[in-house]
């Protein structure tokens, strides 16, 4: 090329340009099909939720039932507002674009997320999403600077919890099913997804993490496909 013009890249770097193409389309991939699956799961909660609504105002308000409905169905959808983020945290401004995309689709659908900070001791969390404190029961004040283990219990799989130190370990996008507790000691089951979150340099500066609490049915379903072990004692919820 001319002068100024960008040097010509050489085979190995044009394979390790390749194979960093492939490795960006493959969590991408894991990415959308976590983000889709956790959206669809809370639309069936929120259609189930609507419908016993309407049933409610028909019984109890049959006079205005019809204005009602009418006014709930032409309603347009509030605006998320994240907890505010400690001053600590900048990283996610130069993440690489995938990462940040990432970070956009989660935020804009309301996600229930924690971000992790891999150089302080202990990977400890730095900041949380609203519906992460929504979810939980937990106050910000109780979760930040701690490890997101305390959301665990005597139920929780240690064969799960292990497949989400290995995924961070190595860096690499993980999604398992696995039992946790909220802040009152309520179990429930959470579709857990965790992924890291690197710099221009493909340095890793931030973890995330996704929960999305599901059905009984669903993790029945994912024990039938075998996409996850039985839990010893069973699926039902008891503390």
């Amino acid at each position: 090329g001319g002068a100024g013009g960008k040097p010509e890249l050489t085979e190995a770097q044009k394979i390790e340009r390749r194979e960093r193409n492939r490795e960006h389309a493959k969590r991408s991939r894991l990415r959308k099909k976590f983000l889709l699956e956790s959206l669809q799961e809370q639309i069936h909660g929120l259609q189930g939720e609507i419908a016993t609504l309407k049933n409610i105002i028909k019984s109890e308000l049959p006079d205005r039932a019809e204005e009602l409905l009418k006014k709930v169905g032409s309603g347009e959808a509030s605006e998320f507002t994240p907890v505010p983020t400690p001053s600590g945290f900048g990283p996610v401004k130069t993440l690489m674009e995938p990462d940040f995309r990432l970070m956009k689709a989660l935020s804009g659908s309301q996600q229930n997320f924690a971000i992790s900070d891999p150089s302080l001791p202990d990977n400890p969390i730095v900041y949380v999403s609203q519906g992460f404190l929504d979810l939980t029961g937990y106050t910000l004040d109780q979760v930040l600077g701690r490890n997101c283990r305390f959301l665990q219990g005597p139920g929780t799989d240690q064969a799960a919890v292990d497949i989400i130190r290995k995924g961070i370990r190595e860096g690499i996008d993980t999604s398992v099913c696995l039992l946790n507790y909220k802040a009152d000691g309520t179990p429930f089951w959470n579709q857990f997804f965790v992924a890291a979150l690197r710099d221009a340099e493909n340095n890793v500066v931030n973890f995330v993490g996704v929960q999305c609490e599901v059905s009984k049915a669903v993790v029945d379903q994912q024990i039938k496909e075998g996409k996850m072990p039985a839990p010893v004692g069973g699926t039902s919820l008891t503390k």
